[in-house]
């Protein structure tokens, strides 16, 4: 019979039994129980050591000729199978699977995703940035990668500048497409995740008896999460109230970006109750917030110094230096900002504007579609704005573990 090894980040299964009134209250919002099953447990822990297995088995082939087989893979992904100059097996196998779409997936939400997104403006980057990022730097499981490669050392303007970068092309109309920019960066970045993964397992540095696999099956998820259900809590409490259609579009989209990332189809959710589940697990798999966190966190409050604002430069760094400290204070409160090596404001000013604003103008919108299409196009306008603000940075291309 063989012993099951429980994780050191994971905590006992006991604890996680552990009930009080702010999980019963989610427990009722949700229509189930959060804490899990023993077999679930076990299933978590196993996601903590999982990879991707389709794509280490690419990178397994790779280091046979590092360059050379990079070249094909590379030569596949944004040329296609056919511009190979003899059939390769390994790559075969891969890109038949990912160029296939799933049965479940509909373009029509997808499209409809795409637009919902595009209404939302400024208010995604302020919650992926303040809210889900930040929150995430508070989980040393999701910094270790980062501090063993050393990306830590790299500006926090550039890390945030790679992952717009690629958000912006997998927003985009089409974006999806085999051979458009959001498919095969997606793709891309999964390799990359593959490669770190790779290099990771085989160093000593690694400590695996904590840790698990590098950006494993559950940290792949909840990193998918935080794009999508995170979004979606994060908006309401902006004063953004989408319809039921509206967050299952989303939701859908980012099922679909889930499984091209390489995440296992039973981590994916299609329902918010499930990822709230899942946030719920998500605290018991990680220990208190460490060095890291504070590092991550206080590099990433002073990226504003980094934009390149045409105009009244010093002055604009210095406003949205602010702004997104009132933001993330906003979502997470003084106590967790220090744990981030973040300057707490008066208050959180900022994000009382944007509730204002938001409550008018979508309020508004649902009896107005002029008013909703002029929200979709001028919200997508100022996406792209974000991410000019980084470009001469944001040529390479990363994700949010590299």
């Amino acid at each position: 019979m063989s012993t099951i090894t429980i994780l050191k980040r994971l905590a006992p299964f006991e604890k996680m039994l552990n009930s009080n009134w702010k999980t019963q209250i989610l427990s009722l919002l949700t229509g189930q129980h959060l804490q899990p099953t023993y077999a679930e447990y076990l299933s978590l822990n196993q996601a903590l050591q999982k990879g991707d297995t389709a794509m280490d088995q690419v990178i397994v082939w790779m280091m046979q000729n590092p360059k050379l087989h990079q070249q094909y893979f590379e030569t596949a992904l944004f040329k296609g199978l056919d511009q190979l100059a003899e059939p390769i097996p390994e790559l075969i196998a891969f890109f038949n699977t990912v160029q296939t779409l799933p049965n479940w997936v509909d373009q029509a939400k997808i499209e409809q995703a795409l637009n919902f997104t595009h209404r939302l403006g400024i208010n995604n980057g302020f919650i992926l940035r303040d809210l889900s990022l930040m929150t995430g730097y508070l989980y040393p499981g999701f910094n270790q990668p980062l501090v063993l490669t050393g990306a830590l050392k790299k500006q926090a303007g550039t890390r945030l500048a790679e992952t717009t970068k690629w958000w912006i092309d997998i927003t985009e109309a089409d974006g999806l497409q085999r051979f458009n920019a959001g498919f095969t960066s997606t793709l891309y970045v999964r390799f990359i995740h593959a490669l770190v993964r790779h290099q990771l397992k085989k160093s000593e540095r690694w400590d695996a008896e904590t840790w698990g696999t590098p950006i494993n099956q559950f940290d792949l998820a909840m990193t998918n999460i935080a794009f999508s259900g995170v979004v979606l809590i994060g908006i309401r409490a902006l004063g953004v109230f989408p319809n039921q259609d509206e967050v299952d579009s989303f939701l859908h989209f980012w099922k679909y970006i889930g499984w091209l990332m390489g995440v296992d189809e039973k981590w994916l959710v299609h329902k918010e109750s499930d990822g709230w589940k899942l946030l719920y697990w998500m605290q018991h798999a990680h220990p208190q917030s460490d060095h890291s966190s504070f590092e991550l966190g206080s590099s990433l409050s002073k990226e504003p110094f980094e934009r390149q604002y045409r105009y009244l430069k010093p002055l604009q760094q210095k406003l949205a230096y602010r702004q997104h400290l009132e933001v993330t204070q906003f979502f997470i409160g003084r106590q967790k900002m220090q744990k981030l090596g973040l300057k707490h404001r008066p208050a959180a000013w900022f994000a009382y504007y944007l509730i204002a604003r938001n409550v008018v103008l979508y309020t508004s919108a649902k009896y107005s579609p002029k008013l909703s299409q002029r929200l979709q196009h001028r919200g997508r306008n100022i996406q792209k704005l974000g991410l000019a603000l980084y470009q001469s940075k944001a040529k390479q291309l990363a994700s949010m573990h590299q």
